[in-house]
């Protein structure tokens, strides 16, 4: 099943999906550890990252929105805290509370230094996710390779961070190697580097 650009109307479908994939992921548990508020409100956080693909990165999906990845390529400017308010991030305290939005903050800081230590320009693994009826079928694989290719192509690095455990061994299988993890309320909050293939790239 291909993927490709995400169509903006699909928007809604799509951050419905990172929602239901980030359910259980340590990060939401983080943002959010009471189950209720986490699937009330999960949807809405993940639209963050996936409104700021649209506008200044780049939002793949297979046809129905149901497995998306969000990527933001080298040359796009800086993720910072100006544009995450301009996507949303402002109404964050009403949503999730001021705990939740300072344990967020909290989290940013802790992989922080990991993602500073990329030398120079890379792709940026913001979030991937899909439903539990789309795996099995290599949909992860190619929204892992939409920017790790491009990448190579480029003769550039891409970054990642999870604190998901499982998810350690499916970037290492696809060339991340981990550049530092920390301790976060009872997660381990890891940050993936991948060198360029040199020989994909030629």
């Amino acid at each position: 099943m291909p993927v490709e650009r995400l169509d903006a109307r699909m928007a809604e479908a799509a951050a419905a999906t990172l929602g239901d994939a980030f359910f259980d992921d340590p990060l939401l548990q983080i943002v959010a550890p009471d189950e209720a508020t986490r699937r009330r409100w999960g949807p809405w956080f993940m639209s963050l990252p996936l409104q700021y693909g649209l506008r200044w990165g780049q939002v793949w999906a297979n046809d129905d929105a149901s497995a998306v990845a969000v990527w933001v390529p080298p040359g796009s400017g800086d993720m910072g805290p100006v544009r995450m308010l301009r996507v949303g991030m402002a109404r964050m305290p009403f949503r999730l509370g001021m705990s939740g939005s300072r344990r967020f903050l909290q989290s940013l800081s802790k992989t922080e230094p990991f993602h500073k230590s990329v030398d120079g320009p890379h792709w940026y693994l913001v979030a991937i996710g899909s439903r539990s009826e789309c795996q099995g079928q290599g949909l992860g694989s190619q929204l892992v390779e939409v920017g790790t290719s491009r990448a190579d192509a480029a003769g550039l690095p891409c970054y990642l961070e999870t604190a998901t455990e499982s998810n350690i061994g499916f970037y290492s299988k696809r060339g991340f190697e981990i550049v530092g993890q920390t301790e976060f309320l009872g997660h381990t909050l890891t940050g993936m580097v991948r060198p360029p293939d040199q020989q994909s790239g030629r």
